[in-house]
């Protein structure tokens, strides 16, 4: 069974150690084997103190915004690295958020599905995002998203990245939305036909407001 490990870090967090935290995550994983990694930066943050980061600096990296750290990856996997992930992040976050089995997915109310993957490959290159996201109105989905990484690597083991002179047209994306589990099934066997190269992750949530 797979789970979706979670790590919530600041940009300027840095372990002398090991350097910059999210940097030294992002080689840990890839070295560990972990068949996928997307990395995120928020736009506004709160951090282990609770104060408050936004985008006030020009160059942003400054900012200590929060940088998400997202794989999917087999619990046993999971649970072998959280140990080193404990001992070598001096302030940040990490959560487990378990999978739901094929077998369980019609006994809740709500799922969310994630979808990982990058841009400008067979079947999600930036002129169809906008069919993509037909496809979750067809599903009757709403509150879809998609968001850009700062850094990922898939199943090529291939790590891509911003740079300051180029943009790369690997990026990592990910989309997310929220649908009834009693649609999940059909959702998801469409989007086995469809996402010709990512992961797709799906576990139930408590669905509080959706209107």
């Amino acid at each position: 069974m797979k789970s979706l490990l979670r790590i919530v870090v600041g940009e300027c967090e840095f372990n002398p150690k090991t350097g910059k935290t999210y940097n030294w995550i992002k080689e840990f994983l890839w070295k560990k084997g972990f068949p996928g990694v997307t990395i995120r930066r928020g736009e506004l943050s709160l951090d282990h103190k609770s104060i408050m980061h936004s985008v006030a600096i020009e160059d942003i990296q400054f900012n200590d915004l929060a940088i998400i750290i997202e794989t999917v990856a087999d619990n046993n996997k999971i649970e072998r690295a959280r140990q080193d992930l404990i001992n070598n992040i001096p302030h940040g976050q990490v959560s487990v958020v378990r999978g739901v089995e094929e077998k369980n997915m019609g006994s809740n109310k709500y799922c969310v599905v994630k979808i990982y993957t990058k841009e400008d490959n067979s079947w999600f290159k930036k002129e169809e995002y906008e069919k993509v996201l037909r496809f979750f109105q067809k599903k009757k989905v709403i509150w879809a998203t998609v968001t850009k990484g700062l850094v990922g690597y898939g199943k090529d083991r291939v790590i891509h990245k911003q740079k300051i002179f180029s943009f790369s047209e690997k990026m990592p994306i990910v989309i997310e939305c929220i649908v009834p589990c009693e649609n999940l099934n059909d959702l998801l066997n469409e989007l086995k036909n469809l996402v010709e190269d990512g992961a797709v992750f799906a576990t139930p949530i408590d669905l509080i407001m959706n209107k």
